[in-house]
């Protein structure tokens, strides 16, 4: 397992999390710019996923009315395709149980449904968008989640 450290909005190495995510999804994916820092970040905890000593990732879980969610999951282009992605979501999604949650909930861009159901999640609605991004609301239970590597 790679570094991974936790932090808040108001930790400093919050401006790391805020070079990935607009490299990721304003760069990359075009998001819409002036939605990506939203109201949740202010409340949130925040992974970085570190290679040796270089940031790659993030990810952030947050209690909403309809209970924890996780989101906001990038990884930097260097960091793809080596698990990576798997590993940060599992961290962040057993943070989430650990605090006594029964469920988490995330909303997954279209084209990483797959990736979220290998993970166990389960779709539950229809699409919505998000900061111009299409996405579809997903949950996994306690139950159904097991920590560790995708075979």
């Amino acid at each position: 397992m790679n570094n991974i450290k936790l932090l808040s909005f108001y930790d400093e190495d919050f401006e790391t999390v805020k070079y990935i995510r607009t490299t990721v999804f304003i760069e990359e994916q075009g998001a819409i710019a002036e939605e990506e820092f939203d109201e949740y970040d202010k409340i949130s905890t925040f992974a970085i996923l570190y290679d040796n000593d270089c940031a790659i990732g993030t990810a952030r879980f947050v209690l909403t009315e309809q209970g924890y969610k996780i989101g906001r999951i990038a990884l930097l282009k260097n960091g793809r395709g080596k698990g990576y992605g798997a590993e940060i979501v599992r961290f962040v999604v057993q943070k989430v149980f650990e605090q006594g949650a029964d469920f988490v909930l995330v909303d997954s861009q279209n084209y990483a449904v797959p990736f979220y159901e290998k993970i166990g999640f389960k779709v539950i609605g229809s699409e919505i968008v998000d900061r111009g991004l299409a996405h579809i609301p997903m949950r996994i239970e306690k139950g159904e989640f097991c920590y560790g590597k995708d075979e």
